[in-house]
């Protein structure tokens, strides 16, 4: 999202300039908030059927869950605030797809599985840590939803180390 300043120091929506740079800001980490879970949510449907162990099965149930509930937190969020949000990509859902498929093909799925997981996580916390720190001040309830992905993300990462 690109907002033109005008002279007086607003946008052209009327909006103070610090104004608009706190809604992008807000806008843009809702974005990655739910491309996150989204990517989440596909990584785990694309490997729950490859599971051999109910224990690692019902652990990414309730991760899925997790993410689940976060997307669509962050979907009203930005619906109430009037937000566009981007969501992941078909070709991006697809790549991850076969790239989690191709790394199952040969050896102990739980295990890599697990890693695959912690790695995902990982990821999503690097960029949740970025996106916490690179914005000014995101809108508070934004913020707060950022905080439970992120502790989400860690959490999983420790429900995944035993199936490593």
């Amino acid at each position: 999202m690109q907002s033109i300043l005008c002279t007086d120091g607003r946008s052209r929506s009327g909006k103070d300039y610090r104004e608009v740079i706190f809604m992008i800001n807000s806008q843009r980490v809702l974005s990655d908030i739910i491309k996150t879970s989204q990517m989440g949510i596909n990584g785990i449907n694309v490997v729950m059927d490859k599971t051999r162990q109910p224990a690692l099965r019902q652990a990414l149930k309730v991760q899925r869950k997790e993410y689940s509930n976060i997307e669509q937190q962050a979907k009203l969020l930005a619906q109430q605030k009037g937000y566009k949000i981007d969501q992941i990509k078909s070709i991006t859902r697809r790549m991850g797809a076969m790239m989690s498929k191709t790394q199952l093909l040969v050896g102990e799925p739980d295990s890599k599985i697990a890693g695959m997981m912690i790695q995902g996580n990982t990821r999503g916390m690097i960029l949740s840590l970025k996106n916490m720190r690179r914005c000014d001040k995101p809108d508070a309830q934004v913020a707060q939803l950022a905080q439970q992905l992120l502790d989400t993300e860690k959490n999983n990462i420790v429900s995944m180390q035993g199936f490593v």
